[in-house]
C-alpha cells in the first residue's frame, strides 16, 4: 500500500521552503544591491536561557535598531546574534551600518549579516530541497494481486 501525501503539508511545506529562498536572497540582494544607512541599536535583550551546544555560555540575542530614510522617515529592524553571556546595554549611542531596499526599506538587515554567504546559500539550498522534495513526482507501482 502506498502512502499519499495529502495537500496541505504539500503546500505548507512548500510555502516554508518558498519563505527560506526568499529570506537567502535577499540578504544576498541587500549585500549587492540596497541603500547604505546608518542604525542605531535601541534595544538588546536576551532570548531564552543558554544555547545547548558544544560551547558553553552561548546565547542568543534580539538586536532592535532604528535608522532613517532621506526622506527622514524612521524604519525600524531588528536581527538575531549568538554570542557569549556578556553584552553592552545601549545607550541609544551605538551605531550599525544597516542595508535596505529603496523600494521597500520595511526589508533591512545589519550590512554584516548581508551579502552572498554560507547562511544565504544554506537557506536556498535548504528552500529548494523541501520543494523538490515535496513535489516530486512518485512512481506509482502495479500491486499485483494474489490468486
Amino acid at each position: 500500500m502506498g502512502h499519499k501525501i495529502t495537500w496541505f503539508p504539500r503546500i505548507l511545506i512548500t510555502l516554508i521552503g518558498l519563505g527560506l529562498i526568499f529570506m537567502g536572497m535577499s540578504e544576498a540582494l541587500l549585500g549587492l544591491a540596497g541603500e547604505r544607512a546608518q542604525g542605531i541599536v535601541t534595544d538588546i535583550r536576551r532570548e531564552g536561557g543558554e544555547r545547548a551546544e558544544v560551547i558553553p555560555g552561548r546565547y542568543t540575542y534580539n538586536i532592535s535598531y532604528i535608522f532613517q530614510l532621506p526622506d527622514g522617515e524612521e524604519i525600524s529592524g531588528f536581527t538575531k546574534e549568538i554570542d557569549d553571556a556578556i553584552f553592552i546595554k545601549p545607550d541609544g549611542t551605538s551605531k550599525v551600518p544597516i542595508r535596505y531596499f529603496p523600494g521597500f526599506p520595511a526589508i533591512n538587515q545589519m550590512e554584516k549579516n548581508t551579502g552572498l554567504g554560507v547562511g544565504q546559500v544554506v537557506l536556498i539550498v535548504v528552500g529548494c530541497g523541501l520543494i523538490l522534495i515535496m513535489n516530486r513526482k512518485t512512481k506509482k507501482r502495479e500491486s499485483r494481486a494474489k490468486d
